[in-house]
This record gives C-alpha cells, structure tokens and sequence, in this order.
C-alpha cells in the first residue's frame, strides 16, 4: 500500500529525515511516533506529496511519488483523506458544506442525490446527524474533529492520513476520536497512518508503530514489541525508564504479557529459587486489549545467574539494568 525506502529530507543543511524505511499495508492502522521534531509531519507530507524528499523512494499503490506529474499526484491524492490537529474548517461553511468541500474541488455537485446521500452516511457514521446545518464556532473541538475526519472520507479513499489529529482535544474526547478511526478501519478498510506524539493514541488503535527520533527511525514493529524492546529512548518516551534504583545488588527488568502474568511469576521465582528480593517499580499498559507490563526487581548479586537463567526457561524476558 504504502512502501518508504531509504527516504531522506534536507532542508536546506538542515536534514530532518535520513534513511527512513516504512512499510504500510492495507488495512493497517499505522502509528509514527516520537517527540516534536523528530521528523514525523515532515514524512507524512511526503507521503501525499507536499513536500519533495531528496533521496530514498516513496510509492502509494506501487505509484512512485516523486515521479509523478501535478495532475498525476492529485489523483493519487484524491485516494488519500487527511485530517489535521486544527480541523481546518472554513467558518463560513455551515457543516455539510465543509464536507462537501472535496467534491466541489473536483467538480461534483454536491447536492446530487449521490452525494448527498454520501454526505448524510458520513455525518451518521461520525455522529453528526443533528449538526448538518451548524457552523465551526457552534461545535466543540470533538465535534469538529469528526466533520474533518468525514470531510476526509467524502471522496471515498484507500488511506487516512492524520496528522496529530488528537492534541487538542481533551482525554475523553480522543478516546472517543479513536473509537472512531477504529471503527472506520474496520467496516471501511480504510489503511490509517496516524502521526502522533502521544503513545495512548498508539497503544489504543495502532497495530504497528515506528518510533523516531532526530529525523531517524530509532525502532519499528508491534506497539506491544517495541514496550518490551530494551530500547532506551523507545523506553523514556513510553514513560518506562528508571531513574531511582538501589545501588546494591543487581536490579532485573522483567517484560511480561497475558500468558507470563507478572504477579504469578515472582511469586513461583521466590518459591523455587528460595531467595528473597525487592521489588523496585512496576506497571501495566493496555495495546488494543493486550495487557502487557514491567517489573524492576533488585536481586543478590549471587543470584543473578539464577535468577536470569529461571527467567528465560520460561520465556520471560528481561534486561539487566545497570547502576550508574
């Protein structure tokens, strides 16, 4: 569907993407995750062609990018709906006019009984029925998020780019703008690629995320693979790095998920190893239903080998995390 190879962006001696490569395939809910700066609007813009990349390859379809005429890229883009973190409705517009927006541009009426019968779909499946008639400034940050989400969907497309389309809107309100997204990926097979900075959003909907940093993809994978991955920035941006640990002995990070439960793990580590030790920090995430979670506990140093080897005989993965 959506296939990066080696992509990389300068502006001017500035380089903001270098060697990305991403894979997206259809039906995928698609997360680029990482802190302002790291280069994920940039490469959402090269995707859909708003910005030329200097090097690497783009294709959309099997369509490459950065090979295609002006006309050539609108129609590729024409199968590309994008939603953004300020809506970008047209205040004067009353809510089934902002939908209709992408009609217009390419020259459907929008009154005709196709689209408008479209148009009625859409504020039905996002929820808006009873708002056809209002303006911008009489609806809420959420509920102008979901005119834009299905001004996206008018025209019928393959993707749905969204471009930190929940940084402005309050917890619940995202979590029920994700609902949404989720659901349109289900009974439309629609691909999403969801650029964002916060991991709630990936945790939530995404079925794969690549994580960057500084223009470069420092990790990619399963949401839930990149929680256990011993990755340290992946860690301090998921909020799972470790700052206060005892200096004596040896501190043990433990990964677990629904089939390694944690709790029933120590308890059988204490039973059978007969030894004692502390436990430093814990917590638990939920990735689209999977429970998976972390525990630091802080061991003898003579039980390290132990310990760690009791461990991976149950395929219970872990990291030594080393005092400094």
């Amino acid at each position: 569907m959506i296939n990066i190879e080696h992509v990389s962006k300068q502006f001017g001696s500035l380089q903001v993407l270098e060697d990305i490569s991403i894979n997206v395939a259809q039906g995928d809910i698609f997360g680029i995750i990482g802190q302002s700066g790291a280069g994920k609007s940039t490469l959402l813009r090269c995707i859909n062609g708003l910005e030329k990349y200097n090097g690497g390859s783009i294709t959309v379809d099997g369509k490459e990018i950065a090979g295609l005429s002006q006309k050539e890229l609108q129609l590729v883009r024409k199968d590309m709906g994008m939603i953004f973190q300020n809506f970008n409705l047209l205040s004067r517009l009353n809510v089934y006019d902002n939908i209709a927006l992408p009609l217009q541009f390419w020259n459907q009426n929008k009154n005709s009984k196709e689209n408008h019968d479209r148009i009625m779909e859409l504020l039905d499946l996002v929820g808006l029925t009873d708002k056809v008639k209002s303006y911008p400034k009489q609806l809420s940050g959420g509920q102008k998020q979901r005119v834009a989400i299905a001004r996206a969907l008018v025209l019928n497309p393959k993707i749905l780019l969204c471009d930190e389309a929940t940084s402005a809107l309050d917890p619940q309100i995202t979590k029920g703008i994700l609902a949404l997204l989720s659901k349109i990926n289900k009974e439309l097979g629609i691909t999403i690629v969801v650029v964002t900075h916060q991991m709630e959003v990936v945790k939530e909907i995404c079925n794969k995320v690549a994580f960057l940093k500084n223009g470069k993809m420092i990790a990619a994978g399963k949401p839930e693979e990149l929680f256990v991955a011993p990755n340290k920035d992946v860690q301090e941006f998921v909020g799972d790095s470790v700052e206060f640990l005892p200096k004596e002995g040896v501190n043990v990070r433990l990964f677990f998920n629904d089939d390694t439960a944690g709790d029933s793990a120590i308890t059988h580590l204490a039973h059978e190893l007969d030894i004692n030790f502390g436990i430093c920090q814990g917590k638990l995430e939920n990735f689209r239903g999977t429970i998976m979670g972390s525990l630091v506990i802080n061991v003898n140093e003579e039980d390290k080998e132990r310990v760690t080897a009791w461990l991976s005989d149950r395929g219970i993965l872990w990291e030594v995390i080393e005092n400094v």
